[in-house]
C-alpha cells in the first residue's frame, strides 16, 4: 500500500553553555617567584568551525532519519488503496486443482462443516441475466464482499475455484483480511479490478470496503453496488454491511462463508494453495466441498455446461446435497 510520506519536525539545536571564566592564577606560597604569574589565555573557537559541526550534525541526524522511515513497515495510516497482482503461478495452482479431488471430497468435510447455498424465490422471480458487448444473455455470479472481512476472505477461496472451472481468470489481487478482527490477517484474495472470462456465465463483484483503516475507526469505501446489485443485496442478503454475500443468477445465495474462517488462519496463499490437491487435508475437503456446491449450484442456471463439469461426480454428488434434480 502507498504511505503517505511522513512529516518531520527539524529539532532545535540548544546552544552551547559558556565555559565558567578561570580563576586567577597564584603563586604557590612555598615557592619563590621570580616573576609575577601571568592571566591564562582562553582560547575562543572561531564561529565558522561550530557551524560548520553544526551542519555536520544535522546532516548525520536527517540521514537516521531517513533509513529509519525506508526500513519501517507501511503506514497504517494511508489512505490510498494499492492494487498487488497474485502471481500466475500461485493462479495457476489454484485453479488447475485435478478432477479427481473434487470427485474424491465430493462435499464430505467431517472437521470443517460446509454451509450450502439455499435456494431463493418461489420460481417466478427472473433469473438475473446479463450480456457483454451485446452477446448473448448469461447468467450472473454476484459476489459482494469487503477486503478487511474474514468472512468474505474465507469466501473468495471455494468461488474462485469454482468459476475457473467455467471460466478463466486473467487478474486476481492478493489481499490480508484485518488484522484488528476476529480471525485476524487471513491470506486471501481481492475481487478490486478482477479480470474473469467465461462462455457460461458473468461475474460480477463489489469489494464494498477496503483493508485500510487509518483513523482506527472506520474502513475505507471501495466500490459501491449499483442500482441492480443493490437490490439483490436488499432481497436476498442480510444487510448492506453484512459479508459476504454471494449470489448465483438469483436463484442460490449464500450469505457470509461456507466454512470456518479458522481453517485458513496462519497460513499464507502458496501454502492454502499447495494444500489443495491433498485430499485428506482437512482444508482441502472444506474448501473443495464448497467449491463443488457452488459448481453444482452454477450448473442448475447455465443449463448443465460444460458437461465434464457438471456431470463429474463431485458435482453430482452436491446435486444430491443440495436437493438439485439434474438435468437442471
Amino acid at each position: 500500500m502507498e504511505a503517505r510520506e511522513r512529516g518531520y519536525r527539524q529539532q532545535e539545536a540548544a546552544p552551547p553553555e559558556r565555559g565558567h571564566p578561570l580563576a586567577n592564577l597564584t603563586r604557590s606560597m612555598s615557592q619563590p617567584a621570580t616573576e609575577p604569574a601571568s592571566e591564562p589565555t582562553v582560547r575562543h573557537i572561531p564561529r565558522r568551525y561550530l557551524a560548520l559541526g553544526l551542519i555536520i550534525v544535522a546532516i548525520c541526524l536527517l540521514a537516521a532519519l531517513i533509513l529509519v522511515r525506508d526500513n519501517s513497515g507501511p503506514s497504517t495510516t494511508s489512505t490510498v488503496e494499492t492494487f498487488s497482482p497474485a502471481p500466475s503461478s500461485l493462479v495457476s495452482t489454484i485453479t488447475s486443482v485435478p478432477a479427481s479431488v473434487y470427485d474424491a471430497v465430493g462435499v464430505s468435510s467431517p472437521d470443517n462443516p460446509v454451509q450450502a447455498l439455499q435456494p431463493v424465490g418461489n420460481g417466478n422471480d427472473p433469473m438475473w441475466l446479463a450480456t457483454v458487448d451485446g452477446g448473448t444473455p448469461q447468467p450472473v455470479v454476484f459476489f459482494y464482499g469487503a477486503e478487511f472481512a474474514p468472512y468474505a476472505a474465507v469466501q473468495r477461496w471455494p468461488l474462485i475455484m469454482a468459476l475457473s472451472r467455467f471460466g478463466t481468470f486473467n487478474q486476481l489481487g492478493l489481499m490480508q483480511s484485518s488484522g484488528t478482527t476476529v480471525f485476524a490477517d487471513l491470506s486471501t484474495f481481492t475481487f478490486w479490478n478482477v479480470s474473469y472470462t467465461s462462455k457460461y456465465l458473468i461475474l460480477k463483484s463489489v469489494e464494498r470496503y477496503s483493508s485500510l483503516n487509518p483513523t482506527g475507526g472506520r474502513y475505507l469505501g471501495l466500490q459501491k453496488p449499483n442500482a441492480r446489485q443493490a437490490a439483490a443485496i436488499a432481497s436476498y442478503g442480510v444487510s448492506p454491511n453484512t459479508f459476504a454475500f454471494t449470489d448465483v443468477a438469483n436463484r442460490y445465495v449464500l450469505n457470509g462463508s461456507s466454512f470456518a474462517p479458522g481453517v485458513l488462519a496462519g497460513l499464507s496463499q502458496s501454502q492454502i494453495a499447495g494444500d489443495l490437491s491433498t485430499t485428506a487435508s482437512p482444508l482441502t475437503q472444506a474448501v473443495v466441498s464448497a467449491a463443488n456446491e457452488i459448481t453444482a449450484s452454477i450448473c442448475a442456471v447455465d443449463g448443465d455446461k460444460p458437461d465434464t463439469v457438471c456431470k463429474s461426480k463431485g458435482v453430482l454428488t452436491a446435486d444430491e446435497a443440495l436437493k438439485i434434480t439434474p438435468p437442471h
